[in-house]
């Protein structure tokens, strides 16, 4: 007499095979098979997903979306802008101690770029602009430190000054706004001159060259 243990194995397998038979019918009327085999071993899927990371742009590589900006500045001059500053254009000739590219304050108005000298006597400075430019803004005066000398500062054009263009003169506390008319104009003489031999410090504030 077969034992519990083996009553049960045979009717497991009798069952199983009952569950393959109807599953072979079952398929081949189109039906899906619903009944479960006790012996069937459950089968968990496991997925694995996959994220990929788009890296942030970065400050000034000039990458990113529409409305990102590469966080450069194009420089004034390459941008076609019709005003330069005297100071960004080299001198064909300087003389005396030289002009200084620095700040100043002159008449209590402090100008962040200006172009300063120390004049004992007489001080000269050459450009060559070519005809580029229709004028030139600056404002003229003695630096607010200076001895109150007065100094006489002129403009002019040609290669041998013949073309007088302005005459100021730069006294303590008085600074003047001034603007010279360079039309036509290829080599630029400033020259600043204190008659008496005095030392004084002029202050040619904010000089800009404007194009045509």
């Amino acid at each position: 007499m077969p034992s519990g243990g083996g009553r049960r194995a045979e009717t497991a397998a009798i069952v199983s095979a009952f569950t393959g038979v109807a599953g072979l019918l079952l398929g081949f009327f189109g039906v899906s098979t619903f009944v479960t085999s006790p012996t069937a071993r459950t089968v968990t899927a496991t997925v694995t997903a996959t994220v990929t990371a788009t890296p942030a742009p970065v400050a000034g590589s000039g990458q990113g979306g529409p409305g990102t900006g590469t966080g450069r500045t194009p420089s004034p001059v390459a941008s076609g802008t019709k005003d330069v500053p005297l100071t960004d254009i080299a001198p064909l000739y300087d003389s005396g101690e030289g002009w200084q590219t620095t700040s100043a304050v002159t008449g209590g108005t402090r100008f962040d770029s200006a172009m300063v000298s120390e004049i004992g006597s007489y001080d000269r400075v050459i450009y060559s602009i070519n005809e580029r430019y229709k004028s030139l803004t600056l404002t003229v005066g003695l630096d607010d430190d200076s001895p109150a000398y007065p100094i006489t500062v002129k403009f002019s054009g040609g290669a041998d000054r013949e073309k007088p263009l302005k005459t100021v003169t730069a006294q303590i506390n008085r600074p003047v706004q001034v603007s010279v008319d360079l039309t036509g104009i290829a080599i630029f003489h400033i020259e600043a001159e204190q008659p008496e031999s005095h030392t004084a410090t002029v202050v040619l504030g904010n000089p800009v060259l404007h194009r045509p």
